[in-house]
């Protein structure tokens, strides 16, 4: 096969997987919107979505490894060791696409960071809540104005004692 047969269609696989993380910061957006208004079928539609995506990335990645083997026998080299940098500094049809994929995979990466953080948050929340109503002796939270050894130590919704 020639090289530039296999560098296009690397070219063309590498912007398939830029249209494809495109699309999925779109849902990781959308997910974002739904776990701050705590819509919790529409999260379920996401992330149903967001496996379907999660197994074409996985499609594109095993065929991007293809097109790079046959690159990488040029070099004596394997296609796990060849970064996208080093092929476009050898090969400059490669930069545009490089750079798409280094914008499009960063800004994903920034939204899944806040929704992990949203996440983490929800989940606190909740072991919060089910600590107070299970009373469990200790909780996530402490009460700001009680001190340790303050009264019995522990915050309940419920009182028992009546």
């Amino acid at each position: 096969m020639f090289v530039s047969e296999v560098l296009q269609n690397l070219s063309d696989n590498l912007k398939q997987q830029v249209a494809l993380y495109e699309e999925f910061t779109k849902q990781e957006r959308a997910k974002q919107k739904a776990l701050i208004e705590n819509n919790l079928s529409e999260i379920e539609a996401i992330t149903a979505r967001e496996e379907q995506f999660l197994l074409l990335a996985s499609r594109l990645e095993k065929e991007r490894l293809l097109w790079a083997g046959h690159i990488g026998r040029e070099f004596e080299k394997a296609p796990e060791d060849l970064t996208l940098a080093e092929l476009a500094v050898r090969f400059p049809i490669l930069e545009g696409v490089r750079r798409e994929l280094d914008l499009v995979v960063g800004r994903l990466q920034e939204i899944h960071e806040i929704n992990v953080q949203l996440l983490q948050q929800a989940m606190k929340v909740v072991d919060f809540t089910l600590g107070m109503l299970t009373h469990q002796a200790s909780n996530t939270y402490t009460h700001p104005q009680r001190k340790e050894n303050e009264g019995n130590g522990k915050l309940h919704l419920l009182d028992w004692r009546i």
